[in-house]
């Protein structure tokens, strides 16, 4: 059944006259008879009597002429929740972030975005490290706050939120605990905790390669499959470690993080993938954005 059988029907059925109905819709009489005859078989059921001198609703017809305006209604709404998705203002969109961090700016970003687009549900979904970008590769979210850098061959977009310091992280007593910047060469003889690299590759090798750029290999006591699990093993004293500064609230006083000299920041950036099709994506891009001029 179309919008336009269905107007057709009301007016008809308002006017009980072919003639009077076919002039208050502009359109030709058989037109009208045409598509009067296509619904009634459609719905399976007369919705008229009619002859060459009168036209009349049958109990069918009457009962369905007292639900037009509810079904017209619905019909009308479907329409505008179809636009709606179709535009991107009705939907989901999916965001990946990293489980074991916290992202100060995730809390405005969606904020802004539930009050920007309020029939839009953005879906914040945790993952590893090194399940990220695998997620981001098989659809299983729309976009991601990405950590690390992108792997060859991925291309994906991506918008500098912001950066972050990365630190050498010792247990509040620790001899080093009190320094304003640190440089890698000085920590040579320290014991290391670092994170599995099952766990996270680029956290793993970062302190690899600053340790192999100073020119050493880094003594390792310990490792951890978690960032919590990291921060506890040094607040303990098993070793140091290296993390950006943004994960220092996770430590909650208990772990110093000392600004490490010398190496690139920890770039922050929302990445998406540019074959992406939902409709919602673009609407989180804009306010991501708004976010990063800020």
């Amino acid at each position: 059944m179309t919008l336009n059988q269905l107007e057709c029907f009301m007016v008809l059925a308002q006017r009980l006259n072919f003639t009077q109905a076919a002039d208050d819709l502009f359109m030709a009489q058989p037109a009208l008879s045409r598509l009067v005859s296509a619904l009634e078989k459609e719905l399976e059921v007369q919705l008229f009597y009619r002859n060459s001198r009168s036209v009349a609703l049958t109990p069918a017809g009457a009962a369905f002429f007292k639900e037009c305006p509810k079904i017209l209604d619905e019909y009308r709404g479907s329409v505008v929740a179809a636009r709606l998705a179709q535009e991107g203002y009705r939907g989901s969109v999916a965001l990946g972030i990293m489980r074991d961090t916290f992202e100060p700016k995730l809390s405005v970003l969606f904020q802004r975005f539930r009050a920007a687009y309020p029939q839009v549900s953005l879906v914040i979904r945790g993952y590893s490290h090194s399940k990220l970008l695998t997620a981001l590769e098989r659809g299983e979210v729309d976009a991601i706050l990405n950590y690390m850098p992108a792997p060859t061959g991925l291309e994906a977009p991506s918008i500098l939120l912001h950066k972050n310091h990365q630190c050498i992280i010792t247990a509040i007593d620790h001899p080093l605990a009190t320094r304003g910047s640190i440089q890698m060469e000085e920590v040579r003889n320290e014991p290391f905790v670092v994170m599995a690299r099952t766990a996270s590759i680029p956290g793993h090798d970062f302190i690899w390669k600053t340790a192999a750029d100073a020119g050493f290999a880094p003594q390792v006591v310990a490792e951890a499959t978690h960032v919590p699990v990291l921060l506890t093993l040094v607040s303990c004293g098993i070793g140091i470690s290296t993390l950006s500064d943004d994960m220092a609230c996770l430590s909650q006083g208990k772990v110093a993080f000392i600004p490490l000299l010398g190496v690139p920041f920890a770039n922050v950036r929302l990445m998406w993938r540019e074959e992406n099709a939902n409709p919602c994506l673009p609407h989180l891009l804009e306010i991501v954005r708004a976010i990063s001029q800020n």
